[in-house]
C-alpha cells in the first residue's frame, strides 16, 4: 500500500513538474515582444523616472528614460531616447543602436525635439546582455556585464516589469 501511494505521488509530481512552463527557456515564444518599464520615484523632482524598453517582433527596439507624474503617469519630458535593431540568440540579446539622444546638462528633461544626438565617429557600439524572465514572465532581467569603454554599462542590471499600457 505504501509503495502504491509512493508511486502515485511520484507520478503526480513528475507530471506536475513537466507541465510547468520554464520561463527562463521560453524566449522564442513571443512573450519577449512587449513594452517593459522600470519605475522609480525621483524625490528631488517629485516625479517618476521611467526607463522603458520596447522590444518589437521586427527586430527593432526603443529605449527611453522619461519623467512622468506619479499618480496619472502623464509624460513630463524625456531625458534619453534610443532606437535601433537587435539580434537575439537564445537568452542573449545584442542591441545595435542607430540613434542615441540625450538632454543637455542645463535641464533635467525636455520634449523629444529638445534632445541632442550623441555624436560618435566610430558608430555606436553593440551592447550584449543576458535576458532572464522572473515572476512567470511578468519581469525581465537585462544583465549587461561591465564594459571598460561604456562605463555606464557597469550600472546594476535593471529588472523591467511588463508595462500596463492601458494608462
Amino acid at each position: 500500500m505504501k509503495r502504491t501511494n509512493f508511486l502515485t505521488l511520484l507520478i503526480w509530481f513528475t507530471i506536475s513538474i513537466s507541465s510547468c512552463t520554464n520561463w527562463e527557456d521560453s524566449f522564442s515564444n513571443g512573450s519577449l515582444y512587449d513594452t517593459w518599464e522600470v519605475v522609480n520615484l525621483h524625490e528631488g523632482y517629485g516625479l517618476n523616472s521611467v526607463a522603458t524598453l520596447v522590444i518589437n517582433k521586427d527586430r527593432t527596439f526603443t529605449k527611453s528614460i522619461t519623467y512622468r507624474q506619479p499618480n496619472s503617469g502623464e509624460l513630463v519630458g524625456y531625458y534619453f531616447f534610443s532606437t535601433g535593431s537587435y539580434q537575439l540568440d537564445g537568452n542573449t540579446i545584442t542591441f545595435l543602436p542607430n540613434q542615441n539622444l540625450f538632454i543637455d546638462n542645463d535641464k533635467p528633461w525636455g520634449e523629444l525635439d529638445d534632445l541632442n544626438p550623441v555624436e560618435n565617429s566610430n558608430g555606436f557600439l553593440p551592447v550584449t546582455s543576458t535576458l532572464e524572465y522572473r515572476d512567470n514572465g511578468m519581469k525581465l532581467l537585462v544583465a549587461t556585464p561591465c564594459n571598460d569603454i561604456l562605463l555606464s554599462s557597469c550600472a546594476p542590471s535593471p529588472i523591467y516589469t511588463r508595462a500596463d499600457i492601458s494608462q
